[in-house]
């Protein structure tokens, strides 16, 4: 039963590293939205997707052990979690799955607070997009326009692109 342990712990400590490389993209990517650089976004998107990728081949490794643990414990897979684990144990493995578990909390949360800030970021840089378009779209298009006799003027000018789609 230790050598499962012992797996569990090679492979939270694998995710906690992915998750460290996607926690210092993810601040990365924060500066870049700020400066509006397209083209960097895109390579640090591109670099997310393979961490993701890392990630989930991980979690099915993780998942490969759990269930060695619920025939060795005699429990169903979805019983078991890590809160669980670090009840049924103690010493220096209760401890150290103690570690993984808090570490991967913190990471996660972390992540999630930078992902609401690059979401809110880019939803206000594509709102600002939209602004600035239709202003430079409703530019021409004013239809307050007088003559010398102070009367309306039936001379309008027309917008050149059409940016309504």
């Amino acid at each position: 039963m230790d050598s499962i342990f012992n797996e569990l712990i090679v492979t939270l400590d694998q995710e906690l590293d992915i998750y460290k490389e996607i926690f210092s993209t993810s601040t990365e990517k924060t500066a870049v939205i700020v400066d509006g650089k397209v083209s960097e976004l895109e390579k640090i998107v591109q670099a997310e997707q393979k961490l993701i990728i890392k990630i989930t081949q991980i979690e099915n490794q993780r998942e490969i052990i759990i269930y060695k643990m619920s025939k060795a414990l005699k429990m169903k897979t979805d019983e078991i979690n890590l809160t669980k684990l670090i009840e049924m144990t103690d010493g220096p493995l209760k401890d150290k799955l103690l570690e993984r578990q808090e570490g991967l909390n913190k990471l996660i949360c972390g992540l999630k607070e930078l992902n609401d800030l690059n979401s809110k970021l880019i939803r206000n840089s594509l709102d600002y997009i939209n602004f600035s378009l239709n202003l430079f779209a409703d530019a021409g298009s004013q239809d307050n326009n007088y003559g010398i006799d102070g009367e309306k003027s039936s001379v309008k000018s027309e917008s050149r692109f059409d940016f309504k789609i």
